[in-house]
């Protein structure tokens, strides 16, 4: 069973696949805009300041007459001046060595992966046999294509950007909430390394290699269909977004049970997936249970907490709908979804990562 530590910072920009790009509403690229020249480097304008150069500085032999702001200062000042796309290369490598990934070599028969929180099991998820989706699962389907016609503006804008949804629920700006806006890049980023490798080793069956009559409204992606990335992405998102933007009590699941609006934008992300015919219903039970417990556990680090919560879907003999009643249900019930805990240790969590956010707690 292949393991996977997530430490490429280089592929951290590809992290998004084309189906879930949550790049295209990209709130931290605005930071881009602001060229220390005034303007796009050009040969013109590289030439213009050359010029200019020559043209004032008179003679100098080489020696330094100002000293560097660098000099002492401290990891957290260090990580500001960085520009958009390599902040997100020092945050994704930081995050993603929190996490690893153990999944099932394709076609060798094994039906559980699994995900790690700092060497510990934090989540496990099971296979079901593309016989049993089949049987079980593809009836779904049918009832919720009578959605399409009211759901197609939704599903559209939600093959490229989510987190606007998420923008309904609590004001987001890249000038008053950066630091909110930098954390949940780096959240849809991480899920999607997450989620990937489980993808690749699960290479359960879409709907459409079921019947000819599911007829997807979008593409259906080339790659296996467990956990729903939508699903995973949305749940997380909501998780970090639920701690951020109210001052109560951080309780994802009783915030599932209560319909919170963060919550209920996550439902109908993911249940649109099926609706457009690229999903099973169970595929995003997988990826709720994914996101919810990733974030989760990711916020209990950053706050400091001892413990977060771990669990297992057993989704080999899952059968039923996906809705928040049903993930409700599901997490109630240790046949379905059994919960326990893992250990959690801040010691070694980078300043700046503490500082950014302690920021973001702010910004709210």
């Amino acid at each position: 069973m292949p393991v996977f530590g997530l430490f490429n910072s280089q592929n951290s920009q590809n992290s998004q696949n084309s189906q879930n790009s949550q790049n295209s509403q990209n709130s931290q690229n605005s930071q881009a805009t602001e060229n220390s020249q005034g303007g796009p480097d050009s040969g013109v304008s590289s030439a213009a300041l050359a010029v200019a150069r020559d043209g004032t500085i008179g003679f100098w032999d080489g020696s330094a007459d100002r000293q560097p702001k660098q000099e002492g200062r401290d990891s957290w000042a260090a990580m500001k001046a960085m520009a958009t796309g390599p902040r997100r290369n020092l945050m994704d490598q930081a995050i993603g060595a929190l996490f690893s990934v153990s999944a099932p070599e394709p076609g060798s028969g094994a039906g559980e992966g699994s995900v790690a929180i700092q060497g510990n099991p934090l989540v496990r998820l099971t296979k079901p046999s593309n016989a049993f989706l089949a049987e079980k699962q593809l009836p779904h389907l049918r009832g919720y294509a009578d959605l399409r016609a009211d759901r197609l503006p939704e599903i559209i804008m939600q093959t490229g950007d989510i987190q606007s949804f998420f923008a309904l629920v609590g004001y987001m700006s890249p000038e008053a909430t950066k630091w909110t806006l930098a954390l949940s890049q780096a959240m849809l980023r991480l899920c999607s390394m997450l989620e990937m490798p489980l993808k690749h080793g699960f290479d359960v069956a879409r709907p459409i290699a079921m019947s000819t009559g599911v007829q997807p409204l979008i593409q259906t992606p080339g790659h296996g269909a467990r956990p729903s990335g939508h699903a995973t992405e949305a749940f997380a998102l909501a998780t970090l977004l639920t701690r951020l933007f109210h001052d109560r009590a951080f309780d994802p699941v009783e915030e599932i049970r209560t319909g919170a609006p963060l919550f209920r934008h996550a439902e109908r992300i993911a249940m649109n997936r099926t609706v457009a015919g690229v999903h099973f219903p169970t595929d995003s039970m997988a990826g709720a249970v994914l996101g919810v417990t990733v974030a989760e556990a990711f916020v209990k680090l950053l706050d400091g907490a001892a413990q977060a919560p771990s669990r297992h879907f057993k989704g080999a003999a899952y059968a039923g709908d996906f809705t928040l009643a049903t993930l409700t249900a599901s997490l109630a019930d240790p046949a379905v979804i059994r919960s326990g805990s893992v250990g959690l240790s801040g010691e070694a969590l980078p300043a700046w990562l503490t500082r950014m956010w302690q920021e973001a707690v702010e910004e709210w």
